[in-house]
């Protein structure tokens, strides 16, 4: 059986038993995260640990955030939103709540995740019988009480000995830390719906009322409750190099016209530096079968593409063979032609991009070596370009934003939060497209992600280019290969009104150096972005923390 909530007027005695002992935390005047002053009660279940503020729906929402309750085999968090200075007629809708999916079920506040950056998981809310997520109380995506609304959502627990997670909310900062705790699992009530409560309950009241039971959590109505291995995309030699891994599987693809001169299977000298990175990615693994597999465009006959992308294969092992100790790293070589497209053929740039090598093997990390930097900063023709610190003004959509750029380590992690603020006066709903950069074809012709997600947002170092760190949530039919969900905003739209600003916070893996240039796009249309120089601060503490 999972533990129960906490019956009401125990909940109401812990909340004023705390409100005694801590003082609130404020939001920060920037919207972004403030502390909770650290003390053992920091660790109860219905202590605030963290307090952030984010815009939604022309109003600037509060949200408190609790420590993450253990369940059984789930976790529960905690949320309560509350609008200040609204009246009785309060309704506000909790804009990207919900995220955009092509196949994850979106209804409700899905777009609310845990990120286990130990072990590089993502965790998604527990889903019911009718593919919703559970939530406490209601839908979870309307604040539409002067006392505000409790939400509560259930994830799969991480493992034993994770002492906290971090917890993306749309429009805040990451919040990191937050700790995991056993205890039992508060009532969907915020601490201003309780104390109405036992008003209403007191032998002294004039209601003399006996009020129904406090709404709860329904965890044995959780049938799923999924998560997902974060990986990392990298490319480096000007995209020749692009790596695809997590913590079990290595895949590298080599673009073949930097490997080879047309039709031939002889390695040009140019590609050692792409054997090299090989090698290097190759060290960082447990031993294991390395499978090399040669893949062609469409043109020419079958036949011939079999046979060449084989041979080009084989050229590949014969290189990496020189150079890894293939008793540890046997290697498998096959050639597959025109058969498995990574894109459609049909343009010259996409052809190119199916004329490959692919190196992968499935082992675990065991070293982990930082990026390494070969050439130059890439051309941004077009675009917004800052620097780290420092507002830059973009031009999107006919609207136009201030943002500012600062990161730090979390868990080890670097992460880049984007401060957006509304720079002319403007109010309404409007799309901020220059967040968004969705690249279906980043991860092949058989793999999709939401709408409005942030795909391409990138950490360029010279010509490397790392990715924002993503997982694949769903497949189906249409999409084998999956929809890959990134480790930052879901959805870039809703309402940022005059005087507003937002928070928007995207993770990258450890290997990054201390001062990191953020790319948004590829500097081919005037909404992209780039901002230079973001020094990466110290490792974050944890919620409550200072």
């Amino acid at each position: 059986m999972r533990p129960r909530p906490v019956p009401a007027v125990l909940a109401v005695a812990l909340t004023v038993l705390l409100a005694a002992c801590t003082a609130d935390p404020q939001p920060s005047p920037t919207g972004g995260a403030a502390s909770a002053s650290p003390s053992a009660a920091a660790l109860d279940p219905e202590a605030v640990v963290e307090t952030v503020t984010i815009p939604s729906d022309g109003h600037d929402v509060r949200v408190d955030v609790h420590p993450l309750v253990r369940a059984d085999d789930l976790v529960v968090l905690t949320l309560d939103l509350g609008v200040p200075g609204a009246g009785e007629d309060v309704d506000v809708f909790l804009q990207g709540w919900g995220a955009t999916s092509r196949i994850v079920p979106t209804l409700g506040p899905t777009a609310i995740r845990l990120l286990d950056l130990q072990n590089d998981v993502a965790h998604h809310a527990g889903l019911g019988a009718d593919e919703r997520p559970v939530v406490a109380p209601g839908e979870g995506v309307y604040v539409r009480s002067v006392d505000g609304v409790r939400v509560q959502l259930p994830y799969a627990a991480p493992p034993a000995g994770v002492e906290h997670l971090a917890v993306l909310v749309p429009g805040a900062p990451l919040i990191a830390g937050v700790p995991v705790v056993d205890g039992d699992v508060p009532v969907a009530l915020t601490p201003a719906q309780q104390d109405a409560r036992a008003a209403t309950a007191s032998p002294t009241s004039s209601a003399a009322a006996t009020p129904d039971p406090a709404p709860v959590l329904d965890l044995d109505a959780v049938v799923e409750a999924g998560t997902y291995p974060l990986e990392q995309t990298s490319r480096e030699l000007e995209g020749a190099v692009q790596t695809v891994e997590s913590a079990e599987r290595l895949e590298i693809t080599l673009g073949a016209d930097v490997l080879f001169a047309f039709d031939s299977a002889d390695l040009d000298p140019a590609a050692q530096g792409a054997v090299a990175v090989v090698a290097q990615r190759l060290a960082e693994r447990a031993p294991g079968t390395v499978e090399v597999v040669g893949h062609t465009d469409d043109q020419g006959d079958d036949a011939y593409n079999d046979d060449l992308s084989r041979r080009r294969a084989q050229s590949v092992a014969d290189a990496l063979g020189a150079v890894v100790d293939t008793a540890a790293y046997p290697l498998r070589v096959d050639g597959r032609g025109e058969r498995e497209p990574f894109v459609p053929n049909d343009s010259d740039d996409n052809r190119a991009l199916n004329r490959r090598v692919t190196v992968t093997l499935t082992s675990t990390v065991v070293t982990s070596v930082d990026v390494t930097t070969r050439g130059e900063l890439p051309p941004f023709e077009k675009g917004s370009v800052g620097t780290g610190g420092e507002p830059v003004r973009v031009e999107s959509g006919g609207r136009q934003f201030d943002v500012t750029a600062s990161a730090r380590r979390v868990d080890g992690h670097v992460v880049v939060d984007l401060e957006v603020a509304n720079a002319d006066g403007a109010s309404g709903l409007h799309p901020m497209a220059f967040l968004t950069g969705e690249n279906p074809a980043r991860r092949g012709l058989d793999s999709t992600s939401p709408l409005n997600a942030t795909g391409f947002t990138s950490v360029v170092d010279g010509a490397t280019q790392v990715f924002v760190l993503d997982y694949a949530a769903a497949t189906n039919a249409t999409w084998p290969a999956g929809e890959f969900f990134p480790a930052g905003p879901l959805g870039t739209g809703g309402q940022l009104d005059a005087g507003q600003q937002g928070v928007f916070s995207y993770v990258f893996p450890a290997s990054l150096p201390d001062v990191v240039t953020l790319q948004l796009g590829t500097g081919g249309l005037a909404s992209d972005l780039r901002i230079t120089g973001i020094e990466v601060g110290d490792e974050a503490t944890g919620a409550g923390e200072e």
